[in-house]
């Protein structure tokens, strides 16, 4: 079975690599151009990645560091949005210009690229046998590991602690709760939950906080239920998820306009006053404090699902570093990751990005709200979803969430879900 999934992904590689042959001439002749204008002793090392939003400036301020210690190596950048990322990198590698640094996803993205032979083995790096077990599973395909994890993020309620406590507001701990906080919100003249669906990756994020509770704390095994053919997302709680995300909106309890609104803008409406919540990962936290450094944010996890039991939190390493196995600079590239996971770097990209370390020995002080979510991890977590999912069933998920929350009742859940199951089914062959 295995053979058989390698071979797949090689022949679709290379079938589409035919139409982009053209763009490995233009890489060639690029490459030649930096090394002309870096000079006979300086090396180029090209990166492309989805972080620039959250993570951009530690990113620089860590590339400059890595410079000054290692002045004949320099790192460019080049960000790409977060929902255009996959096509974008997909493109490079069949097109015979993949970048010497990428940005690699956790879990099953990584493994048509690893099969096909396009990533680096890193497993004999030394920063891998200090990850935390969760960690190295994720960056792991047929036992090698083909990316290093920078980090773990979790999605909850981020929410304006000053104005909850002004209305004598308290965080929520059913479903119905979180309801009635968001009507009283309402009813106080204030947006109770932020959302900026023009950036399509954030239509996501209310499912996957909702479906940790809602299937996974009782029913874990659903994903290899999925490719065994014996649940899908029309059958499951994914009905009732979309029902619910779809019923946030017919109450008024978004902000107006959210389709046309972004990711940026949703974090300034909750920075500035102007939204009480919105349900977000803790990456937030960072942009928050740039945009008011006097905000007082807290976090808990969305409440959903049975009432009698704990509510569990969508959490797992959320970005990776991986490396083209064609790069001409091995070494160098090995050289540059290991330097991101020095204790001391490493701590600097957390603490600036407010996120969890994926590290056993590095532990930086956290957050209040960083502080305040992982008390909940205490009760269970589950993965971002498309880490299981085979590829093409997150862009569809994206699709079928925009078509959901635009057509104001008119596009049905069922038709949302029919979509999902259709794009699964054909898909998870790839990955038996």
């Amino acid at each position: 079975m295995k053979a058989t999934r390698r071979t797949g992904s090689i022949l679709l590689i290379i079938a589409i690599a035919v139409v982009f042959c053209s763009g490995c001439i233009r890489e060639t002749e690029n490459d030649a151009q930096n090394k002309e204008q870096t000079g006979p002793d300086q090396i180029m090392l090209k990166m492309v990645h989805w972080i620039g939003t959250e993570a951009g400036p530690v990113v620089s301020e860590i590339n400059e560091r890595f410079h000054q210690e290692y002045p004949n190596i320099m790192v460019q950048v080049e960000y790409a949005p977060v929902d255009q990322y996959q096509n974008i990198i997909r493109s490079r590698f069949v097109a015979g210009g993949a970048p010497d640094l990428l940005g690699v996803f956790p879990g099953k993205w990584q493994e048509p690229f690893a099969q096909a032979g396009f990533l680096m083995d890193l497993s004999g790096s030394d920063w891998a046998d200090s990850l935390l077990p969760d960690a190295r599973k994720t960056m792991t395909t047929n036992g090698k590991i083909y990316a290093m994890p920078v980090n773990r993020n979790a999605i909850g309620v981020l929410y304006d602690k000053k104005l909850f406590n002004e209305l004598g507001l308290k965080a929520p701990h059913t479903w119905d709760e979180f309801l009635s906080l968001c009507e009283t919100i309402k009813q106080k003249g204030v947006v109770p939950i932020a959302l900026g669906l023009k950036d399509q990756w954030v239509t996501q994020i209310i499912p996957y906080a909702m479906a940790p509770s809602a299937i996974y704390r009782d029913r874990p095994g659903f994903d290899a239920e999925m490719y065994a053919g014996k649940a899908s997302f029309s059958n499951s709680p994914w009905t009732e998820m979309l029902e619910d995300y779809a019923g946030l909106e017919k109450k008024g309890y978004f902000n107006e306009g959210f389709l046309g609104t972004t990711y940026d803008q949703m974090v300034q409406m909750l920075a500035t006053g102007k939204a009480a919540m919105m349900v977000m990962g803790n990456w937030s936290l960072g942009p928050i404090q740039l945009t008011n450094p006097n905000a007082n944010i807290g976090m808990f996890p969305l409440p959903y699902g049975d009432p009698d039991k704990p509510n569990w939190v969508s959490s797992g390493v959320s970005i990776g570093i991986g490396a083209s196995s064609a790069t001409p600079y091995p070494e160098d590239v090995k050289k540059y990751l290991a330097y991101w996971s020095r204790p001391d770097i490493y701590t600097l990209f957390l603490e600036k990005t407010k996120s969890f370390s994926v590290y056993k020995d590095v532990t930086p002080e956290l957050d209040p709200a960083q502080a305040e979510i992982e008390l909940a991890f205490q009760a269970g977590t589950y993965p971002f979803l498309d880490q299981n999912w085979p590829s093409g069933v997150q862009d569809t998920l994206f699709q079928v969430l925009q078509n959901l929350m635009a057509g104001g009742g008119t596009y049905p859940v069922g038709k949302a879900l029919s979509e999902l199951d259709k794009v699964f089914e054909e898909a998870k062959s790839s990955y038996e």
